[in-house]
């Protein structure tokens, strides 16, 4: 009996009732390795050490996980159906007016801002996040509102809606992730993200005013200040050169009455004219070079930004809490 196309390497996984059923018409395979149903299937009637197998015999066919056969990250604007499950979905976490918040995610579209759902087989809504541009950095995009429901936190979906937005961001031509966070600095490092400076996020501003309008009224990179949330330049032309100052010679020396005396030259005593002693602290040899820190105390954040590791950071929201710049190269 032929084996499926996932299955054709492993004898022993015959038994499997998809495959027995299957009707062949001239040596042609039926290829549904990647129906979750067949997985189902051969978990009835396979042991574990044998279905762990078949699990990395289909990761390796399909180059994907077996999450992955079982869900994929879609465009919001492209399953308008889901627009209302997906509201409430980021409302559980980022609370904000329903309406408000269709509008926003109706803003969804090719040419970013740029909603991803993760769904499931099942047509069930398992995450969120939006990708936008980032204002001077034409190669690339700024991560948000990543959410994934409550029931299913702690079970990897975080890590595939963010493997999924990764590709999907390679797909469009970019080359780096940007994102903020305020306590999951730690999955995205594991995650391959790194501290970095600000940027300034386009987000729907893109929707109404061209790129290039946004990047006129952003603060050049040169001023070290790039994504300041006044969104403005600072670089000023040197200030203008102040008129001459009238003579004020008729102010200093006002004319004498004839009746006052002449006044006496002021003569300047000899120690004044002479020059001070030198000090004898012009003669000391310079201090010494402080010494190199311990190698010890050099940490893993040597080449975060000044500031900036891990466990804490100098940047605020406005709301003054604590929030972390993170970037990933693509």
């Amino acid at each position: 009996m032929p084996s499926c196309a996932v299955c054709e390497d492993f004898f022993s996984l015959s038994m499997c009732t998809l495959c027995s059923a299957s009707s062949w018409s001239g040596g042609a395979q039926v290829k549904h390795a990647s129906n979750a149903h067949h997985l189902y299937e051969l978990a009835l009637s396979v042991d574990l050490v044998l279905l762990d197998s078949l699990v990395k015999c289909l990761e390796r066919h399909y180059n994907k996980t077996v999450s992955d056969l079982l869900c994929n990250v879609v465009p919001l604007h492209r399953r308008p159906d889901l627009v209302g499950v997906c509201a409430d979905l980021v409302n559980s976490e980022w609370q904000r007016s329903r309406a408000a918040r269709i509008h926003s995610l109706e803003k969804s579209c090719d040419g970013f801002p740029v909603c991803l759902v993760l769904v499931s087989r099942a047509d069930q809504l398992l995450g969120h996040a939006r990708l936008s541009l980032v204002v001077g950095q034409p190669c690339s995009l700024f991560v948000e509102t990543v959410v994934v429901s409550r029931e299913l936190r702690g079970k990897g979906y975080g890590r595939r809606l963010m493997e999924a937005t990764e590709r999907y961001a390679r797909s469009r031509g970019f080359c780096r992730l940007c994102l903020t966070t305020h306590d999951k600095q730690h999955f995205y490092a594991h995650l391959g993200f790194v501290l970095s400076e600000p940027v300034q996020n386009a987000g729907s501003m893109t929707t109404f005013m061209p790129m290039e309008v946004l990047q006129r009224f952003s603060r050049s990179p040169a001023t070290g200040g790039e994504g300041d949330e006044s969104g403005l330049n600072q670089t000023s032309s040197p200030p203008p050169q102040s008129p001459p100052l009238a003579p004020l010679a008729p102010f200093l020396n006002p004319p004498l009455s004839p009746q006052a005396p002449p006044l006496a030259p002021f003569q300047l005593m000899p120690t004044l004219l002479a020059p001070p002693p030198p000090s004898p602290a012009n003669h000391l040899p310079p201090p010494p070079p402080p010494p190199p820190p311990p190698s010890g105390l050099k940490t893993l954040g040597s080449k975060d930004p000044p500031g900036q590791t891990l466990l804490e950071t100098p940047y605020r929201d406005l709301k003054g809490h604590p929030i972390y710049w993170m970037k990933k190269e693509l």
